[in-house]
């Protein structure tokens, strides 16, 4: 019996350490859409959400069309027609926070005046969509901006 628990347990640490440590695979946009060439804007004018909701929100194409009449030379012209006809751009969402966790952009960008690379790191700087999460998003990171910004850190601030 010790022996099958040992087994058990073995098992499970090795798989918890698997998912902990291993990154993620990359992920793939549905366009090639460039940070960098946006960067005189604010960020706010794509993730409408980010000032005055919890989610800054993934932008809809109705949002790209605003600006672009036509397809920008990186898109994929299928994807653009696609976005033409009120199809939604299928993008990825890149940065996650477990479930009990709550996050308000408002609260950190509109309220705190925090800046997104806060968070978000420089993505604002890049040619490509991050494969990647630019930064780790984890209690030790966000309890460590908490202190820096001498901000709540109570445990019923932000867990559910």
């Amino acid at each position: 019996m010790r022996r099958l628990l040992r087994l058990a347990a073995l098992t499970l640490g090795t798989a918890a350490a698997w998912m902990l440590l291993l990154p993620r695979a990359p992920l793939r946009q549905p366009l090639a859409f460039s940070h960098a060439r946006h960067a005189g804007m604010a960020c706010a004018v794509c993730h409408r959400g980010a000032l005055e909701q919890a989610r800054a929100g993934i932008p809809e194409a109705a949002v790209c069309l605003k600006c672009h009449a036509t397809a920008p030379r990186a898109a994929a012209a299928v994807k653009w027609d696609e976005a033409g006809r009120a199809q939604p751009i299928a993008w990825l969402r890149v940065s996650h926070l477990p479930d009990h966790v709550m996050f308000s952009h408002r609260r950190h960008v509109g309220l705190a005046r925090l800046e997104c690379t806060s968070c978000h790191a420089e993505v604002g700087a890049s040619a490509v969509p991050p494969p990647r999460p630019p930064m780790r998003l984890d209690m030790n990171a966000c309890l460590a901006c908490h202190k820096r910004e001498g901000a709540n850190q109570d445990c019923a601030g932000c867990h559910r």
